[in-house]
């Protein structure tokens, strides 16, 4: 059997027999490259040439030893500001409905003075949970988030928790009430709110948070994404739509109100003439003031109009509300029973109730001047 010899910086070590070399090329103390010599060797030579007949250095017999190899997760993909506002809104039309509801249970339940307050707590307390729980939990993202597949991390890509989560939303709701703030993110490379900068939290794309472990130093900039454009494009064409449409129905609204107090007033300004005629026949002379038909002398009818009587046979409304303000309808009742209407008032308030007003069937017959 031959004996082998191994140099060892410099130095000769062995002789070995082919068992004690198998153990140091299975340690790894012998290399291919390693300097041997056997018998009837003329010079030393690479062990991989040395050992070539025995088998020992060949890739199948040796389990070399491999580097690790790092993994490395992906850079993450920040969520652009257009994505973020075409969330918001979205959760600010997901919770409106909510928010409506118990705003107004309250009143049901409290006097007006304080319904309001109640129901403003208790919509901002659903706020705050929802916010709180969706972004809190393994998901990281409200409604709105998901649908534009996005979500709310901390820088490492680990998730909130619920208390990160509420402390995130309430430095948002306080950041809200100044303006720029709000603009923040579109001056940072990491699109980072002013609450994101406390948090240490970051919104991402969604496929970038599925990764446990992320690195914000090299995130590049989602783009927006068409749902996104639709959603941004509603942000402003809402307010636009709302305000002409506030422009035409306020007025029409308010038109129909005044219209519908004022012939309440007359209404009742026709029954107070039924008992100035009613008076006049008991007594024969006209009364001088409401109080003398058994009304109070300050009566104020429908919140609009306030009555008076002159001693002279007319019912005279005196009227207070806005828009109206200042004007003034008179029925007048003649000797002989006739009524006579007249007023200063836009045609549009009186043209169906001064008519109203007018017939009576106590009355032989009416006439109305404008």
């Amino acid at each position: 059997m031959p004996q082998y010899f191994v140099a060892d910086n410099g130095v000769s070590r062995g002789p070995f027999n082919l068992a004690q070399v198998a153990d140091s090329v299975r340690t790894g103390e012998i290399v291919p490259f390693t300097l041997m010599w056997k018998e009837g060797m003329a010079d030393w030579d690479a062990a991989q040439q040395v050992l070539a007949d025995t088998g020992l250095l060949h890739p199948a017999a040796v389990a070399w030893p491999r580097p690790a190899q790092k993994s490395y997760a992906p850079a993450p993909t920040i969520a652009a500001f257009g994505r973020r506002m075409a969330a918001s809104l979205i959760d600010a039309l997901v919770m409106f409905i909510p928010a409506t509801i118990l705003v107004a249970l309250p009143r049901a339940f409290l006097p007006d003075s304080s319904a309001l307050t109640v129901g403003e707590a208790l919509a901002l307390l659903a706020n705050i949970a929802y916010f709180t729980v969706l972004q809190g939990r393994a998901q990281g993202a409200t409604v709105g988030k998901n649908a534009l597949d996005i979500r709310v991390v901390r820088d490492d890509g680990s998730k909130m928790g619920d208390g990160l989560a509420l402390g995130r939303y309430v430095l948002l709701l306080l950041s809200s009430l100044l303006v720029l703030p709000c603009l923040a993110p579109l001056f940072n490379r990491h699109r980072k709110g002013l609450h994101d900068m406390i948090c240490g939290t970051v919104v991402v794309e969604g496929k970038s948070a599925e990764n446990p472990a992320i690195d914000i130093s090299e995130a590049g900039i989602g783009d927006w994404g068409s749902l996104t454009w639709v959603m941004v494009s509603l942000l402003f064409l809402i307010p636009f739509a709302t305000g002409v449409i506030a422009a035409v129905s306020i007025p029409a609204y308010q038109d129909y109100v005044i219209r519908s107090k004022v012939a309440i007033a007359i209404e009742q300004a026709r029954d107070a003439s039924e008992k100035v005629v009613a008076y006049r026949s008991e007594h024969g002379h006209w009364p001088n003031q409401p109080s003398d038909i058994g009304l109070p002398n300050t009566t104020k009818i429908a919140d609009v109009a306030r009555l008076h009587l002159d001693g002279n046979g007319t019912v005279a409304l005196t009227f207070t509300a806005d828009l109206i303000s200042g004007r003034a309808l008179n029925i007048h009742i003649s000797e002989d029973g006739h009524r006579q209407c007249t007023t200063n008032l836009p045609r549009k308030y009186t043209d169906r109730a001064c008519s109203r007003a007018t017939l009576s069937p106590s009355l032989a017959s009416v006439q109305t001047a404008m």
